[in-house]
């Protein structure tokens, strides 16, 4: 078996997930945030050398190279910047949990997708709970412990509408799966594959698409509203002061789920009141809102 085959095999046997990085950007000259798939790694002497690329939030730019890692280290290595080395933690995962997690998963999607789309009343719901809650956030520390814990349940929220409501949308509709496997701009289409790699799947372009889907990380909204933009035509992003407060939350919220709390730039804990909780969770409400009437007027014409 050639070498190269031999690492196609690899990558595509590999379980994927993306996680979040910060990392000295090339381009932007600074600390910035971003993401990357990673391959999952096992507590059983597994460790992989693969091929993946870096995404800068910062920049919008986007950085091939190759991950080395194992149970008990990470780092990515820059194709064009091999003096710049990042060091991240592994992806770790147990078998029996993801073989759990997948079925339990496309399950509930396959569920989905024959019933109406739950999604949006699931969002609102979780809002409606952290707006009950908000009335307890003070400056205290212990209040602030729930501010941050908030906020990031805010954002994941949207993550999870935007990532079911689109994943759900393009799997019942064929004229979206064209448009996105056929945008050179996405370049999800032209991903190379072995003949052999389409037996026994059925509708093996729109598998290989929704697999694609569900491994983006939807709280980088720039990327999403491509993906929707794309594939349904339609822009999810607010403007002004609401994209402001969206885009500041999410920086906000990468603070609080990887450095507990701390800012990055400034190196004190973020403080976070009941009104910035209660502006976000408007917003928020605002663009679910508006993102739920377009896809509905989307699908009556497809």
């Amino acid at each position: 078996m050639g070498i190269v085959k031999a690492l196609m095999m690899e990558m595509e046997e590999a379980q994927w997930e993306a996680s979040d990085v910060t990392f000295f950007c090339p381009e932007c000259k600074s600390e910035v945030d971003g993401t990357v798939e990673l391959p999952v790694v096992y507590d059983n002497g597994d460790s992989t050398h693969l091929p993946v690329n870096v995404q800068c939030f910062s920049g919008g730019h986007s950085f091939d190279g190759w991950v080395k890692t194992d149970w008990d280290s990470c780092e990515i290595e820059l194709d064009d910047y091999p003096e710049k080395t990042i060091t991240t933690d592994p992806m770790r995962g147990f078998a029996s949990d993801y073989d759990d997690y997948d079925h339990e998963y496309y399950e509930w999607l396959e569920q989905q997708e024959q019933l109406s789309r739950p999604v949006y009343r699931a969002f609102n719901q979780t809002i409606s709970d952290v707006k009950a809650l908000i009335a307890q956030v003070l400056l205290d520390d212990q209040s602030q412990m729930l501010a941050r814990m908030l906020l990031a349940q805010s954002i994941t929220a949207l993550e999870a509408f935007l990532a079911d409501t689109l994943i759900l949308t393009v799997a019942n509709h064929p004229k979206a799966q064209e448009k996105l496997l056929g945008s050179k701009s996405l370049g999800i289409g032209s991903k190379k594959f072995e003949l052999a790699d389409a037996v026994g799947v059925e509708d093996f372009a729109k598998t290989r698409l929704l697999e694609y889907l569900r491994a983006v990380s939807f709280h980088d909204v720039q990327k999403a509203n491509s993906l929707f933009r794309v594939g349904l035509g339609i822009n999810i992003l607010p403007e002004g002061e609401e994209l402001e407060l969206t885009q500041k939350a999410i920086k906000m919220r990468h603070d609080c789920v990887h450095r507990n709390g701390v800012d990055r730039e400034t190196g004190e804990l973020h403080q976070i009141d009941q009104a910035l909780l209660l502006r976000l969770a408007t917003t928020l409400e605002n663009l679910v809102r508006t993102v739920d009437q377009k896809v509905d007027e989307i699908e009556t014409l497809m």
